[in-house]
Parts: C-alpha cells; structure tokens; sequence
C-alpha cells in the first residue's frame, strides 16, 4: 500500500478549495471592483500553492531536494492554466489573461522565495 504524506495531502487538498473557489458563482454585493485587489488575491492564492507543491515536490523545506523543484512549479503553473480555462466553461465565470498572468508571477515568487531561503539557509 503506497503512504500518502501529510504534505502531499495538504496540497492536494488546497488545489481542490482553490478550484471550488475559482469556479463559485460569487454573489455581486461581494464582488470587488478594483482590479488590483483582484489581481494581489490571485498573486497571494498561487503563491501559497506553488509553496505547497514545492513541499512536495522538494521533499520537504528541511529535506530539500532540488531535483524535482521546476516539475512542482510547473504543476502549479499548469494548474493555473487549467482554472483560468475552467472558468471559460462556466457561465457565471470568466478567464481573464490577467489572472493568469497574477497566478503565473505568484508561482514564479514562490519558486525565487523557496530557493532563495534554501540558498541562505546553506551558507549560515
């Protein structure tokens, strides 16, 4: 029987509230019409889950494992393509190139945050 690690499941499972998230019909009293709140939500959001796919992917921060490090942040970024184009099937939902160009920069300053913590941890 394969053990799923702690790690592994925290992400699996943030992946899956961030798609239900992505795809709720949001009520318009809740919706915020300035565009920057929108875009630094979607850069904090994809941030948080590049990390946690790192955790994964690396082997954990305190076993860092840099072999598998480009693979997590592109199942990050994949997956924000993928719920950028999800919502293109929604009615009540719209992708926007903006969105994911604000997930795509929250993966990529997970990916310099993760490596450049490692990189100092190593010389202290």
């Amino acid at each position: 029987m394969v053990r799923v690690s702690i790690q592994l499941k925290l992400a699996l499972g943030l992946s899956v509230l961030i798609l239900i998230a992505l795809l709720w019909k949001i009520p318009e009293p809740l919706q915020d019409d300035s565009l920057w709140t929108d875009k630094i939500a979607h850069l904090l959001i994809f941030m948080i889950l590049a990390i946690s796919y790192l955790n994964v992917g690396t082997q954990g921060f305190k076993n860092f494992k840099f072999r598998n490090f480009g693979k997590a942040l592109g199942a990050a970024a994949l997956f924000s393509i993928l719920t950028e184009a999800l919502q293109l099937l929604v009615p009540w939902r719209h992708g926007d190139f903006m969105d994911l160009a604000a997930n795509i920069l929250g993966v990529g300053l997970a990916g310099i945050m993760v490596k450049t913590m490692h990189s100092l941890k190593k010389t202290v």
